[in-house]
Formats: C-alpha cells, structure tokens, sequence
C-alpha cells in the first residue's frame, strides 16, 4: 500500500519532456510546488479573517452607512491589484530572477494587515470623515502592494511551475487553503461574537498578519532555476506602447477575451455587497459576516480540486464559462431570496463559482501570448480590465444610494449576461488558439 502510494506520488510529480526547456525546473520541482502550495494556504487563512467580500465590509459599516464608500472596498482592492501590473511588465520581462522583486514586494503587501489590526483600536477614536479616510488609505496601501508583487509573482509562478501542472497546483493549494479557511471563518465567528469591538476586528485582523507572514517563510524558499536569462530588449517607452498596441490590433482573439472580462467585472459589482445586503436585509449580526466567509470557503473547498482539474483538462476558458453561469444563479437567488436560510446559497454558489473564476482568471492570461511576451499579456490582461473592477463597485454603490439594492443586482446580472455570451460565443480557448497560429504576426512561441 505504502509502495503504491509513494508511485502514485511519483507519478503525479512527473513531468512531461517539453518542461525541461527551463533547466533546473523539473529539478526543483517538488520542492517548489510543496512550498509554494504551503504559501497559499497559508495566505488563504488569514484571509479568512479580513475577507474583502463579507468581513471588511461589514467592518466598514461600523463607520459609516455610505454604500459607495463599502463599494471602495473591492473597487480599491480591485484596481490595486490590477493596474500596475502593466507597468512592471517590462521591468518583468528583463528580469533574469523574479524571486528577489517578489520577496520585497511581497513584504510591502503584508504589512498594511498588521497596520489595520493597530487601526482598527485607533479609527473610533477619530472623527468619522478622518476613520474613514484613514481605512480607504490602508485598503489602497494593501491593494497597490499587491498589484506591484503580482507581476513578478505569476511569472515566478509561471516558470517554476510548467503549465501541465499549473491548473492542479493553483486547485491543490486553494483546496487546502479553503479547509484551513473553513477554520479561519469558525475562529472569527467566535472572536466577533465573544470580544467587543473593536478588540474582534483587530484581533481578526492581526491574526491574519500572522498568517501572511508565515506564508512568506515558505514563499521565500522556492528556487528559481538559476539559468533563466531575460530575453525582452531594453526599449524605451514609446517602442513599448507600440508594442502593446500591436498586440491588441493583430491578436482578435485576446482583444475580444478582454472585451468579456471587462463586461464580466461589471457583472460582478454586486460581489461585494452581497454580506451587508444580507446582515441589513435579514436583521443579522456581524458574526454572520463570518459565517458567509466560512461558507465562501467551504464552498471553495469542492471548487478548487474541480476547477483546476478541468482547466488542466479542458482548458481555463471552460472553467470560466462554468464559473460564470453560477454568478448568474447566485445573482437571481440573492433577487428572489425571502429568508436567511435561502440566502445562505448565495455565497454557496459564489464560492464555488469563485475558485473557478480565480482558476480560470490566474491561469488563461498566462497562455494567449508566447512565453517571452508572457508579462506583457498578463499586463495588458490585468490593466486593461482594472478600470472595469474599480469603477463597477463604485457605480454599484451608486445606484444602491438613489435606488435601492435590486435595481443594482439587476444591472449586475444584465453586464454579467453580456460578458458570459461574449467569452463563451466568441473567444477561442487560446490552447486551440496557439495551435492554428493566431498570434501576431512576427511572434512565435
């Protein structure tokens, strides 16, 4: 049993011939998938104390009752994360390491929690208009972190981890990561109930520094085959805005994927209402932010494995297309939904769905372009779309503020309608794509 165990494992690490374009990546491969699958999961359970969709929001009403201002949470999370991966994408792309720009960059984005868990003693003390300001700054403090680490995080990822793998350890270690989530969200139920605020918040808060911090221990010991040469030309930026624009022109395919994600993040401006709708709709406590956070990863926790099977399997494009019809279901549920019981399904359907739009989202940027171009596509993916995921919160807020929170699930489920037609009618799924040449002319992989 034992034998067939350990063969079993052997086999699920073996890679296929073309990985070792890389030397030193099949080397390290074990090693880099077990401790790079340790950092997020590790990183997923401290997230479970400061969720964006269900704990910060609810956080946030202990402040004001402003819908726009709850809708700068995800917007600002959002953009942070999206914009400035454009550009770093050419400092990415002449890096001969990445592991150094991660470590720092890395470091930068763990510190903003364990200033929101001192903040969260300080800001009631303060004026509401000073709280409030002095919240939005650490989410953007957290958020543009985090967008500055992305780039050469997922190109790390990229190299050591080939893409015959990729769509299992990114379902692995979110799998694991929802599990111990699953435990985060039931210690944070018992915090916010039993402590008072806002010693809850900031001791939820500080956990989760604590978390990312040891998650960064483990990111830290990845090795990174130390033959990787960078291959992108120093130009300057005139030469490479031109060649962003000649991405755009000549690759149709990738040019109408990103038209569908962009209408797909307007779709989603409800994502981040859905915990204080509920809390204010139901007349619930702020221990059931916690509960909707355990069932997001619960839920999770069967998504993850199945999404990143069928990616390896079927391709990112198929996972996202899934994903996204379960967002149109937890939209129409949340519009339907007459007790609290009911509405507990919709962050059911948005967990599971969600592990599949986060598959999907990390995995297909990295292949519509050839390798050496990789960076720029995953830029020009994140920064194009990153306007959209800011300003559909926003204007979520908006239309909560002037006409109440079903007209802004109805415009939600309309864009989300849109960008789902468009991905699933239009978009080629770039595996096939790569297969009858449609990238630009004058680039090959």
């Amino acid at each position: 049993m034992r034998v067939r165990a350990l063969w079993r494992l052997d086999q699920f690490f073996a890679l296929p011939p073309e990985s070792d374009s890389i030397p030193g990546v099949a080397q390290h491969f074990r090693r880099n998938f077990l401790v790079n699958s340790a950092d997020g999961m590790l990183w997923l359970f401290g997230a479970s104390f400061v969720s964006v969709n269900a704990i910060l929001p609810v956080y946030a009403t202990k402040l004001t009752d402003s819908p726009i201002v709850i809708g700068l949470i995800p917007a600002l999370t959002d953009a942070g994360w999206f914009l400035p991966q454009l550009f770093m994408a050419p400092f990415v792309e002449r890096m001969a390491r990445k592991l150094t720009a991660v470590g720092w960059f890395g470091a930068l984005e763990r510190l903003p929690y364990l200033a929101l868990a001192l903040a969260a003693l300080w800001l009631p003390t303060l004026t509401q208009p000073l709280a409030i300001v002095a919240f939005l700054v650490l989410i953007l403090w957290k958020s543009l972190a985090s967008g500055l680490v992305a780039m050469p995080w997922q190109e790390l990822i990229a190299t050591v981890i080939p893409v015959s793998h990729r769509g299992r350890f990114f379902g692995i270690s979110h799998l694991a990561g929802q599990l111990l989530g699953v435990a985060g969200a039931s210690a944070a139920i018992v915090i916010l109930v039993h402590l008072p605020y806002p010693r809850n918040y900031a001791l939820c808060f500080f956990i989760a520094f604590l978390s990312m911090s040891l998650s960064y221990m483990f990111l830290m010991l990845t090795i990174e085959p130390k033959t990787v040469q960078a291959t992108a030309p120093r130009n300057d930026i005139q030469s490479y805005l031109k060649r962003l624009g000649s991405i755009l022109r000549e690759n149709a395919n990738f040019r109408t994927f990103l038209v569908s994600r962009v209408l797909a993040y307007f779709g989603g401006m409800a994502y981040g209402f859905m915990a204080v709708y509920g809390v204010q709709r139901f007349n619930l406590s702020d221990a059931q932010a916690a509960v909707f956070t355990a069932i997001l990863f619960g839920s999770g926790v069967l998504g993850y494995p199945l999404w990143g099977s069928v990616g390896d399997r079927l391709g990112h494009k198929r996972v996202l297309e899934l994903s996204g019809g379960l967002w149109l279901v937890a939209l129409l549920v949340a519009l339907l939904a007459q007790s609290a019981a009911i509405f507990y399904c919709v962050f059911a359907l948005m967990g599971f769905g969600s592990a599949g739009g986060v598959l999907g989202d990390l995995s297909i940027a990295m292949e519509f372009g050839p390798d050496a171009e990789r960076p720029t596509y995953i830029g020009l993916t994140r920064t194009i779309t990153g306007p959209a995921a800011f300003i559909a919160p926003l204007a979520g807020g908006a239309i909560i503020t002037y006409t109440g929170y079903p007209i802004m699930f109805v415009v939600s489920l309309g864009f989300a309608i849109l960008g789902l037609g468009i991905l699933w009618l239009r978009v080629i799924e770039p595996r096939r794509a790569a297969t009858i040449n449609i990238f630009p002319s004058g680039v090959s992989s």
